[in-house]
């Protein structure tokens, strides 16, 4: 896909009421805008992370059940990213992006911790300079990362993430 083709993400998955955390990737990847479904390449680790922690039961039941199971544990997820422009799924890649509107989902449905999927801190801070909030960069569940490798990685991951949602409970 050429960079020139401005890509647009998903809509947000939100609970009913208030959100308990909102967990904010960067931008769909091809695979996920293709399928119109978060986290759908099989080699990321989202859902698995989401089935260690006890927030979803299988993490290869169907998307929707998945879906709904995350609303019940009243967790949002989104991406900071509304559209960019981007060859390929590399977050390294993305040119011209353009914020969701974070402010205001927590304006109308926070506050709530922020859960980073990728550690995106600087971005995050760049992107929303006026939202005060202390939001908690975890390990990034794409497969290109390092740390879902060996057994010893992951499961230091894996509790990063436990540790972050068990925080917002």
């Amino acid at each position: 896909m050429p960079p020139d083709d401005l890509l647009h993400g998903l809509p947000p998955i939100l609970p009913d009421g208030q959100i308990r955390a909102l967990i904010l990737g960067s931008f769909p990847s091809v695979q996920s805008l293709e399928r119109q479904q978060y986290y759908a390449h099989p080699q990321n680790w989202f859902w698995r992370v989401l089935q260690h922690c006890e927030v979803i039961e299988d993490a290869q039941a169907p998307y929707d059940d998945r879906v709904k199971q995350v609303q019940a544990h009243q967790i949002a997820i989104w991406d900071l990213y509304q559209q960019v422009r981007r060859e390929g799924s590399g977050d390294d890649k993305i040119q011209d992006p353009v914020p969701n509107k974070i402010e205001d989902l927590l304006a109308a449905r926070g506050p709530c911790p922020i859960l980073l999927n990728g550690r995106r801190l600087r971005e995050f801070r760049q992107t929303f300079p006026n939202l005060k909030t202390d939001p908690i960069p975890l390990p990034s569940t794409s497969p290109r990362p390092l740390h879902w490798n060996t057994e010893e990685s992951r499961a230091a991951a894996f509790t990063e993430w436990q540790t972050a949602l068990q925080r917002s409970r």
